[in-house]
């Protein structure tokens, strides 16, 4: 997923297109799906200069990974994206293209879990307390009860397009959220500390 527009980067360009090392944000994270054997990588673009961005991509992937435009909302592009695959039988994974420190190890692992119980959802442990907020109160909670969620989200292909059709609502969390509301429990697999998101422009210092 790469059809953001950044705002909070603060930048000219959308942030995915922001290049370190003479590379595009949006290409070091597929450069680390590369490394994964039997996956077809598809690309979802911004609706907005679509034919623009698409060019430049076109000059650092290959042949047979597939560009497709994205819409006005999270959901709309996902969805573009989603259905672009043409095939009934698999796994999906849905990565953040602006998160291009996870491991090969981990995208391993989390298809295996996939695989084996329908879905996989990498997270993380909360590190800092927590405090709810409830109107002008604010109360303190247990933080063992939560955790972070981070992308790729995989799913069994007929899943993930069934609550995607079935769901018409423009904003949401992530796609585990959607999978959740059709009355699936979502399998956790913990995921990597080093596995960002690059949101502003002091995330680019973990580049160096």
């Amino acid at each position: 997923m790469a059809a953001g527009t950044g705002e909070r980067m603060n930048s000219d360009i959308p942030k995915q297109f922001i290049e370190v090392n003479g590379l595009p944000i949006i290409i070091h994270t597929y450069n680390v799906f590369k490394k994964i054997d039997h996956l077809n990588i598809y690309i979802v673009l911004p609706k907005t200069d679509f034919k623009k961005w698409s060019n430049y991509i076109n000059k650092f992937i290959e042949e047979n990974d597939i560009i497709v435009q994205g819409g006005d909302h999270r959901n709309i592009s996902v969805r573009n994206g989603v259905n672009a695959i043409k095939s009934k039988n698999g796994l999906i994974g849905i990565h953040d293209g602006v998160r291009p420190f996870l491991s090969t190890e981990l995208i391993n692992s989390l298809f295996t879990e996939a695989e084996k119980n329908g879905n996989a959802i990498p997270f993380t442990q909360t590190i800092n307390s927590l405090r709810k907020i409830d109107g002008n109160k604010n109360f303190s909670v247990d933080r063992s009860k939560y955790v972070q969620i981070q992308t790729p989200q995989i799913f069994e292909i007929k899943l993930i397009k069934d609550s995607l059709n079935s769901i018409e609502k423009i904003s949401y969390t992530d796609e585990a959220s959607l999978i959740e509301e059709l009355g699936l429990d979502i399998n956790l697999v913990e995921g990597e500390e080093e596995n960002i998101k690059i949101t502003t422009k002091k995330d680019l210092n973990y580049f160096n």
